[in-house]
Order: C-alpha cells, then structure tokens, then sequence
C-alpha cells in the first residue's frame, strides 16, 4: 500500500485530494492544524484502516517536524506528499500589512518548504516518491488586491520546478497544479476577481474540488513515472481566452 501526505487536508481542495487518494487505495496521513481534527472525522470514520489524523501546524517549525516523525515513526516510507495548505489575505498593495503579509509568507512559503524538507528526507531514504504543490493559476497571472497571494504562489512554482531538478536523482517526481476560482475554495462567490475568471473560462463556471483533485491524484500516483517540473493548470481554458 502507498503512503501518501496530505497538508491542508481538511481544506476543500485538500479533503477532495485526500478522498482521491484513498479511492486509489494509498494510505493517507492527513496532516491539518489541530484545531481541524473534527473536520476530518467524516473520512477518518469512513477509512479508519486507510487514514490517520496528524496535527502539523505550518507557523511552528517544531510542529512540522512531529509530524514527519511521526510518519517515519510507521516505518512504511512515504510515496506522496502533497501540499494543499495556504491562506490569502486580499488588500490593495499599499495597504497590505506586515502582519498579513508575514502570515501568508509563512503558511505559504516557508511552512510548506519545511515540510516539504522533511517529506523529501523520507523519500530520498526510500525508493523516491511524487511531491505535488497546490499552487494557484494567481501564480501566472491574476488581478489587483492579490499581490502577496500572488507572489506567494509564484514562489512556490519556482520551487516546484527547483525541487524537479534537485530532487531527480533521487526518484522524486515534483510538479504543481494552478487552479483557477474552485467552487469550495477560499475566494469570496461574490468577488468581482472571481466573476472576471469566470467570465474568462470558455467553460462558463468553476472548477469543483474534485476536479483539481483528479488533476492532483494523477501527479502524485505511480502512474506518474515521467512528468516532473510541471505546472498544470486547472482553470477552464481561462488562461488561454483572449
């Protein structure tokens, strides 16, 4: 059975993942704030012999930590890890302040770089393994009052594509899925970003969980044995309408 990783689990694109992943039969360690656990209760009660609640707190380098070791501690390795944690925080950039923006670098960036650190080291000591980054389709292009969200997002598809060049010789395949405005996701319905999106998708709506969840399972499974380094795009076609 393959172990896979799942950060921001209780997330609506995280709990789509997680739900994906145990279809596919892997065991899933979902890994959210502590404050998150009852959120989870539904699919841990539903697998109990394929999931298991991990509270990992990405503000707190010791809270990270923990929580990979409590994942080495199973001694079953790690085949996955996936990333679907983060916060957004929107403001004029003028006005953005050092609190926001110091709380959207950590969960976004440097949190989801730590875990990462750690879930590479289990896989480096195994047989290698998929890392997949939820990043944001804001991290190509986006809109006003998004500019820490955005350069937050960027950031972590450079690293996506960092992490594919260093982490190759080791088995480890790293690639990055963008959405577009998901109907569960963080944005405001009402939002006049979002409306532009839709507006801008040859589909005419939003993606659904589960569908940037297909995107993601199929980049973190073994099925995956050859691409690595890329950005998929899961927005409608937005980012190709004129």
């Amino acid at each position: 059975m393959r172990i896979t990783a799942v950060l921001g689990a209780t997330g609506g694109i995280g709990s789509a993942v997680v739900a994906k992943m145990i279809a596919a039969g892997d065991f899933v360690y979902l890994l959210d704030h502590a404050s998150a656990e009852a959120q989870a209760s539904t699919l841990l009660n539903e697998w109990p012999e394929q999931s298991a609640f991990i509270a990992c707190d990405l503000t707190q380098p010791a809270s990270i930590e923990a929580a990979f070791t409590r994942i080495a501690a199973h001694g079953a390795g790690l085949d996955a890890c996936i990333n679907a944690a983060g916060v957004i925080r929107r403001g004029r950039f003028v006005e953005v302040t050092a609190e926001a923006l110091g709380e959207m670098l950590t969960i976004n960036v440097s949190g989801a770089y730590q875990a990462l650190q750690a879930a590479a080291r289990l896989m480096m000591a195994g047989d290698g393994g998929r890392i997949v980054i939820v990043a944001s389709a804001h991290g190509l292009r986006t809109t006003s009052e998004r500019s820490a969200y955005a350069m937050c997002k960027g950031a972590m598809l450079a690293l996506t594509r960092a992490l594919a060049a260093e982490l190759g010789p080791h088995g480890i395949l790293v690639n990055a899925v963008a959405p577009g405005p998901v109907s569960v996701g963080m944005q405001d319905t009402a939002s006049e970003s979002r409306r532009r999106w839709q507006a801008a998708t040859p589909l005419g709506r939003v993606a659904e969980a589960g569908e940037v969840a297909q995107a993601v399972a199929f980049l973190a499974g073994a099925e995956n044995t050859f691409v690595s380094g890329e950005t998929l795009v899961v927005d409608g076609g937005a980012n190709v309408s004129m």
